[in-house]
């Protein structure tokens, strides 16, 4: 059982050869969001960050900074060994995936390939409301319709929105990438039916790389992984860093 101090929950423990992916989940979002992914990626080890205050580390205070939540899941992964094929951010996760990977391949560690998946590039990325909680339901029923038993859930409703507004906070002050540039391969998902402020806006995410980029839209919304899961598309890419870590022919 992991410690409730670490960042990272591995849903196929141990090393057994197959390459490992790392997501990264959406603001509100727990590790256990891509429990299911394990069991439909055969070919991987699934890895999820898990952020403090939600599931299993619920009693720990939420992070200060995005950065700093960065910093913390970077060094649990230099510190394991574990050299992942993929990172994958969703939403919220797609800025902490891609400072991820900034500081991993800052230690010399690079990441193959990001994914960022429905989030604009960061210098777009649409205001984000975190304090008047009317203002955040309405910001959040933009992304995905609120089901009514969860509005007329008092004691649930009180703390999604604790972890929530935390978690949109730390979007909102989000700076310091104007320039940032990683080497990895990225790819940039946004779904056909997502906000336009998304849609129209995470093609730059082209500029922060100085590999390969690869904008991609997939049928679905916001959450258009809940039930298309991008599997085919990270499939390709384990693939492709698999070939290009291969040892060229003599």
């Amino acid at each position: 059982m992991p410690s409730t101090t670490s960042s990272i929950r591995e849903f196929a423990p141990g090393r057994d050869g197959r390459p490992a992916v790392l997501c990264f989940p959406h603001a509100g979002g727990c590790a256990s969001f891509f429990r299911s992914w394990q069991g439909l990626l055969p070919g991987a080890r699934v890895h999820a960050v898990q952020y403090p205050g939600r599931e299993d580390r619920i009693t720990q205070d939420h992070p200060e900074s995005l950065t700093g939540l960065a910093q913390a899941v970077a060094d649990e992964v230099l510190a394991s060994g574990e050299a992942y094929s993929v990172l994958f951010g969703h939403s919220m996760g797609a800025y902490v995936a891609f400072e991820t990977a900034r500081l991993l391949e800052r230690a010399g560690r690079p990441v193959p390939v990001l994914v960022v998946s429905s989030a604009a590039a960061p210098a777009l990325r649409p205001p984000v409301p975190f304090e008047d909680t009317a203002d955040v339901l309405g910001y959040l029923g933009r992304y995905e319709p609120l089901s009514i038993e969860l509005l007329q859930d008092d004691e649930l409703m009180e703390l999604l929105l604790e972890y929530i507004k935390a978690d949109l906070r730390l979007v909102a002050r989000y700076d310091g990438y104007e320039g940032a540039r990683i080497s990895s391969r990225l790819v940039a998902v946004a779904g056909e039916d997502d906000i336009p402020e998304i849609r129209t806006r995470f093609a730059p995410w082209g500029g922060h790389t100085s590999g390969d980029f690869t904008p991609l839209v997939l049928p679905g919304g916001h959450f258009y992984l809940r039930t298309e899961p991008p599997f085919p598309l990270i499939c390709d890419e384990l693939a492709r860093s698999a070939a290009a870590a291969a040892p060229s022919a003599p």
